[in-house]
């Protein structure tokens, strides 16, 4: 309702209490001062009339604050007391000279704000009764012929301003309405919205703790694979040295099982390492320089890419800045990058790489010419022990993914089948 909108909180029904005070103060001083016409009335009995007055206001304003809200006797108190001011009006009119009155113009406020406080319906109201109100106080001056077209003339303008008024304040209200029915729709969206939303994300957790139930289940399996087979050859040449000791005819032969049995640890110690980078969960941030931490990880491997005859170009900013970083988990993932470029070129080729800064972020290009990756492969690349088809292998890369994005960076891949795999390591500064 409209009443509730204008003048159901506090402060509204004391800022309409102080500006009625204000009025009727300032329409007493102009009504007493000398030189007024002032008619059936003297000063003291003004003064009464006016305290009366403002003890009327002050009732209302307390009477206002316990009508409860959304209630029509709300409307109707409220029309009541526009009334009261026009009644106060038609008095200021009334001693003041009549028709001549500069309090006249009180009728046009008080018809407008209420008009526009309730509507088209109590401001017909207001405005009839405010022509009641102006005609009796114009008895006492005479209602002859040429007055009663005057008098016609002074209230037609009442009916005029309540009629347009009334229907903007309705149509505001409705569309006001209208606002509000849309707010309370949105409300109740984003409440569904909010529900829906939780219920997702439960259905989330749920599917990434199967999804890692999963992942663990795949890798355990996978992890027994890969120990079986060395596991068994270790025990498989373990039995054979035994049995060469007790002969003792052919030491070469036993370097033989012996290589095979470093090999074969050597895959467990690795595959080991791999696991335990894997569900390292640690991060220690420290200021490293990149290049030199990759040119320490490419000087391990420069042996091997001499007996593979792998030709090595870098290209590496030496002046760049120093950045936070966990040096280990950046130094695991090219190390891992590096090792299965080598191995991919063991009949010879070139590796490049290159560390810079490309907006803002730090990137360390990994690229050999090998045989390249398929593509079937190529979308499994990151996944533990799985390459593509049937094909089983480690876990170096994923690893490497793994520790780029526990530093907040991105590892990413391209490859072609028969010109090279290019990784690239993006680090944010």
């Amino acid at each position: 309702m409209k009443t509730e909108r204008f003048i159901s909180i506090e402060q509204t029904n004391l800022l309409i209490l102080v500006v009625r005070l204000v009025s009727v103060s300032g329409a007493v001083i102009w009504a007493i001062m000398p030189g007024l016409f002032i008619v059936n009335c003297n000063r003291i009995h003004l003064i009464f009339i006016y305290d009366l007055i403002i003890t009327v206001y002050t009732l209302f304003f307390i009477i206002r604050l316990f009508i409860p809200e959304g209630k029509n006797r709300a409307c109707n108190f409220c029309l009541a007391t526009f009334l009261f001011d026009e009644i106060v009006v038609a008095y200021f009119i009334y001693n003041t000279g009549g028709g001549n009155s500069p309090f006249y113009s009180g009728y046009f406020v008080v018809i407008t704000i209420a008009a526009f406080v309730l509507g088209t319906k109590p401001a017909i109201i207001t405005a009839i009764f405010g022509a009641a109100t102006f005609t009796v106080s114009q008895e006492y001056y005479g209602l002859g012929l040429y007055n009663a077209i005057e008098l016609l003339y002074r209230i037609i303008p009442f009916i005029i301003i309540a009629f347009p008024t009334g229907i903007l304040s309705d149509m505001l209200a409705n569309h006001m309405e209208k606002v509000n029915q849309l707010n309370e729709t949105l409300q109740n969206k984003n409440a569904e919205l909010e529900d829906s939303l939780r219920i997702i994300e439960n259905m989330q957790k749920q599917l990434l703790e199967r999804e890692k139930e999963k992942t663990i289940l795949e890798l355990t399996e996978n992890v027994a694979h890969r120990l079986r087979n060395p596991i068994m050859s270790i025990g498989g040449m373990a039995e054979i040295l035994d049995k060469k000791i007790d002969k003792m005819d052919n030491t070469k032969e036993l370097k033989k099982y012996t290589d095979y049995i470093k090999i074969e640890s050597r895959k467990l110690s690795t595959l080991s390492d791999n696991l335990l980078q894997m569900s390292n969960s640690n991060v220690e941030l420290k200021f490293t320089s990149i290049p030199q931490s990759v040119n320490r990880i490419i000087n391990k491997f420069k042996e091997r890419m001499k007996r593979y005859k792998i030709e090595l170009e870098t290209d590496m900013d030496i002046n760049m800045p120093p950045i936070r970083i966990d040096e280990n988990k950046l130094l695991t993932a090219v190390k891992n990058i590096l090792e299965n470029s080598i191995e991919n070129m063991k009949n010879g080729g070139k590796l490049f790489v290159g560390v810079k800064i490309v907006n803002k972020n730090v990137e360390i290009e990994i690229t050999d010419t090998g045989l390249g990756i398929p593509e079937n492969m190529l979308e499994n690349i990151f996944k533990p022990f799985r390459s593509g088809g049937d094909v089983k292998k480690g876990i170096g890369i994923p690893i490497a993914k793994h520790s780029i994005e526990m530093i907040g960076g991105a590892l990413s891949v391209k490859s072609a089948v028969g010109k090279g795999t290019t990784f690239k390591i993006t680090l944010p500064v």
